[in-house]
């Protein structure tokens, strides 16, 4: 539930900073360096934790661990080769 408050919170800021954006230029450059900053400064504190601590904080890109699925022909549960 407070998922989807969240998710309808984010649109409707989404569409401000959009109509925002159509209506003066010059503010949309300003927001879009604020954005720019506090996501650097947010990775900076994040890469200098994990580096003292030398653990990870954030979640990294989960995009990049992808496995290879096995190919076309396997048996079902099959693993994919290994090289």
């Amino acid at each position: 539930m407070w998922y989807r408050v969240f998710e309808v919170i984010v649109g409707t800021l989404s569409i401000a900073v959009a109509l925002i954006v159509l209506v003066d230029p010059l503010l949309a450059l300003w927001i879009l360096i604020l954005l720019l900053a506090l996501g650097l400064l947010f990775v900076g504190v994040d890469r200098l934790v994990a580096g003292i601590t030398g653990h990870p904080v954030g979640h990294g890109f989960p995009v990049l661990a992808v496995q290879e699925a096995p190919g076309p022909g396997s048996p079902p549960g099959s693993s994919p080769p290994k090289p």
